[in-house]
């Protein structure tokens, strides 16, 4: 998430005129609380795990329970993307006023591209992601082409001997295979193993990249990716800089279509609402 607000000095003002409460602990609204520290604007957080979140920070966390007996005349920012519509309908159900509700997307400029987020991503948290990828990945796979490779920290779990070809928009060092995968002109490499890693949400030319993958990969595919079934509001889509709005059905039949199965899926250990899917070529028998 981008914290970039277009008005900002109004929205400072507006924060200001009433007790404000952050409604959300993940990745935005901790985005948004350092933004209000910097204006010094002053906040209670309200969370679902409040005491355990209590344990982590200096401010006053409160079960959102106690919003409609403690927090009368508050504004509450629902900071959250991804929960947002189920957070106002809890809150409305409360009986919270809709005019004291305020969206995180008033944090935001009004159009964000993956190099927006690029500089915001926290890369230790990939690692995360990348070690479970690497578990999967078997001691017969000799190659493995990883799309959207950022810090390349798939590297480290493979084995000195596997031949790695990180692909990614921007040379982050000589071994970066440069390819803007937005423009449908992908790399002829052939590799044992395909991972697509964050990548797909923020592409519009994802399902072309899932058949030049599948077409020239050998024995598996590992992705992840936030679909539209767990993640349906496009207008919070768009704030998060996803371009693709394909559901699970969607890339498991166009796999499927280019001869990979389904073998086996899991939620996301960086993001649960996403889904890490793992693909095998059915032609290969190995």
């Amino acid at each position: 998430m981008v914290i970039r607000p277009e008005k900002a000095d109004q929205l400072a003002l507006t924060l200001q005129s009433a007790p404000l409460v952050l409604y959300g602990m993940g990745g935005a609204g901790l985005r948004i609380a350092k933004w209000c520290d910097e204006n010094r604007i002053s906040y209670v957080f309200a969370d679902k795990n409040a005491e355990t979140k209590q344990r982590e920070t200096d401010k006053t966390v409160i079960h959102p329970r106690q919003l409609a007996e403690q927090c009368r005349d508050a504004n509450i920012v629902i900071a959250s993307i991804i929960y947002f519509e189920e957070i106002r309908r809890e809150l409305a159900q409360m009986g919270i006023p809709d005019e004291r509700l305020l969206s995180y997307k008033l944090f935001m400029p009004d159009h964000i591209l993956w190099a927006d987020l690029d500089g915001n991503i926290d890369w230790d948290l990939m690692r995360f992601r990348v070690e479970m990828f690497s578990e999967w990945i078997p001691e017969d796979v000799r190659s493995v082409v990883d799309y959207g490779a950022g810090k390349m920290y798939l590297q480290e779990y493979l084995a000195p001997d596997v031949v790695y070809f990180p692909v990614d928009y921007i040379r982050r060092n000589e071994q970066t295979i440069l390819c803007d995968l937005n423009s449908g002109v992908f790399p002829e490499i052939q590799a044992d193993a395909a991972v697509c890693s964050g990548v797909l949400e923020f592409i519009d030319t994802a399902e072309a990249l899932l058949d030049h993958v599948c077409t020239h990969t050998g024995k598996m595919v590992i992705l992840s990716y936030l679909g539209v079934d767990h993640f349906s509001d496009i207008d919070g889509r768009r704030a998060s800089a996803y371009v693709s709005d394909l559901s699970e059905k969607q890339i498991v039949d166009r796999m499927s279509s280019n001869g990979f199965r389904l073998e086996k899926k899991v939620p996301d250990p960086v993001n649960h609402a996403c889904m890490v899917y793992l693909f095998r070529n059915e032609a290969c028998n190995d």
